[in-house]
């Protein structure tokens, strides 16, 4: 329902039009009533009326001058001015002024319908226009990024001339004609727990990537006019960014691409917990050119798949003329050999050197795949003969098989590597000494948590000082002493500070450094927690 602002200085003329002009039957509503013009144009500021209808004359301001306020804050709102005075000067005034008509007091209830319908159609034909105009613009906004999107997965795959490219269709989608192309790949890592997440929970955590994608870009690039972007959404698990430059100034780009990219990774991994394997591509002249920098980005995920999660890598070429390189099979014989021959420690290294060979890259994934294999399966045999009584030993092969097949990257599957090896090797170490690991757990608790509880010690520095897997170590310590590492470890150091409490020699933050923790807050509340009391309640 539009609605509409009466002003006018005569009260006996506003309460005429309340009572007497059947508003709502037309299809609108008096929103306010204002008693002179500067009343009417807060009224108006504050309602923001569909239009207004005014005296000329009043105090303050009169009907002109309210007119030219109202049209300086919007120049399209239609005003009706209503007078007592039949004066042409007036009405031309009234013109002049941008005033839609001009009714003579006291008008008809006849007239004043005319006027306020032929007001309402202009209104209404006016909405129309907009709405027509916006459609319009939305559905050219989608058919715009429908053809984006077609137009670059197209380039992705498909290798064109510039001759062959659709100039008229670049136009149109607001492309630039002559552009730099650079295309970063962001693949999402869809570790096993997400894998088995309801589908539904990882198109959500997707669609939240894509969102962090798009707001940085349009946040980042919002000051930098030479450079624009694309993203697709190029697969379940894939994100394609195309970069579009000045190519006079797309040199100048390439740092503050960088940057954004790692943000981008950063955000990702903050808000989405998810990791992210990034390649960066070249530089390239043209659209047609957008292959050739996509597939170098793919070549530069590769690479972070052998290396690391959740940096950019900007791919290089000088690797492209590599050749392939090769597993020596001699190493790996003498891997199984030494395993075989439970030669553990030699094993142990010949692994770790195996290891560094295939994570350098260049070493083709079914290779890697098929010399782990080999490895897990001899491993596995060992691991039978050594206890043959055993009905589950230390880890079942064809699970174990299957979990390596399920890997996407040389690099997740070594890690996984690591991990059995070890975990493999000290289990048939144990069995073969009989001692069921309480001898590595007592050397854990005798030569670091007894003498070095006062300095900075972790798990994981502990299990490299003893060459053994750190999730192996920390299975194993809960599964000797009952605890979790950090538990048993920060009881043991509440322990020594009793004992220094007892003497009454030092105070309290004395004791959280001669106890080995640094922060003396942090310290009361693990006091607390193990204790029940603060330390300087403990005495008491």
């Amino acid at each position: 329902m539009n609605t509409i602002l009466l002003v006018d200085d005569d009260e006996y003329v506003i309460n005429g039009l309340l009572k007497h002009i059947p508003w709502t039957d037309m299809g609108v509503r008096i929103v306010g009533t204002a008693a002179d013009g500067a009343d009417g144009l807060e009224k108006y500021r504050e309602l923001r009326p569909d239009f207004v209808i005014t005296d000329i004359y009043m105090p303050v301001m009169d009907g002109f001058q309210l007119t030219e306020e109202i049209h300086a804050i919007d120049p399209g709102v239609p005003i009706v001015i209503l007078s007592g005075y039949d004066d042409l000067a007036n009405a031309r005034k009234a013109v002049s002024k941008g005033v839609h008509h001009f009714l003579l007091k006291p008008p008809s209830i006849v007239e004043i319908e005319f006027v306020v319908r032929e007001v309402l159609q202009l209104l209404n034909e006016s909405h129309e226009r907009d709405e027509l105009l916006a459609s319009y613009l939305q559905q050219q906004d989608i058919v715009q990024r429908s053809m984006k999107d077609a137009f670059f997965r197209d380039l992705l795959s498909t290798s064109y001339r510039m001759d062959e490219l659709p100039s008229t269709r670049i136009a149109f989608m607001g492309l630039p004609v002559m552009s730099t192309v650079q295309v970063l790949t962001l693949s999402l890592v869809r570790p096993d727990a997400s894998a088995r997440r309801e589908e539904r929970d990882w198109q959500l955590l997707r669609f939240g990537t894509g969102n962090i994608i798009r707001e940085m870009l349009s946040e980042s690039l919002g000051d930098v006019p030479h450079l624009t972007a694309e993203v697709l959404e190029y697969s379940d698990q894939e994100f394609v960014v195309v970069f579009l430059g000045d190519p006079v100034q797309g040199e100048c780009s390439q740092k503050f691409i960088l940057e954004l990219s790692d943000g981008m990774l950063d955000n990702i991994l903050q808000y989405m917990k998810l990791s992210v394997l990034a390649g960066l591509g070249t530089v390239r002249d043209g659209y047609e050119h957008l292959m050739d920098s996509y597939l170098e980005s793919r070549n530069a995920v590769e690479i972070a798949e052998m290396n690391g999660w959740n940096r950019v890598y900007a791919y290089s070429g000088s690797d492209s003329s590599e050749p392939e390189k090769s597993v020596s099979m001699d190493e790996v014989r003498h891997l199984h050999d030494a395993i075989f021959q439970k030669q553990w420690q030699h094993a142990i290294e010949l692994w770790s050197r195996l290891r560094s060979g295939m994570t350098g890259g260049g070493v083709p994934f079914p290779v890697c795949k098929g010399v782990c294999s080999g490895i897990v399966s001899t491993l596995w045999t060992s691991s039978m003969a050594s206890d043959p009584q055993s009905d589950s030993p230390g880890f079942g092969l064809e699970e174990s098989l299957l979990q390596l097949n399920r890997f996407g990257s040389v690099r997740q599957m070594l890690e996984w590597m690591d991990d059995t090896v070890a975990r493999t090797i000290a289990q048939i170490r144990e069995d073969q000494v009989g001692k069921k690991s309480h001898a590595l757990v007592d050397r854990v608790i005798t030569e670091y948590i007894e003498k070095c509880y006062h300095e900075e010690i972790s798990l994981e520095k502990i299990a490299a000082n003893l060459h053994v897997n750190r999730n192996y170590l920390s299975q194993l310590f809960k599964r000797v002493t009952g605890e979790p590492f950090v538990t048993y470890f920060n009881k043991y150091r509440i322990r020594k500070a009793i004992e220094l409490i007892g003497t009454g020699k030092y105070m309290v933050y004395e004791i959280s450094e001669k106890v080995g923790f640094q922060n003396s807050t942090y310290f009361s509340q693990v006091f607390k927690s193990i204790t029940g009391y603060s330390p300087s309640e403990y005495d008491r």
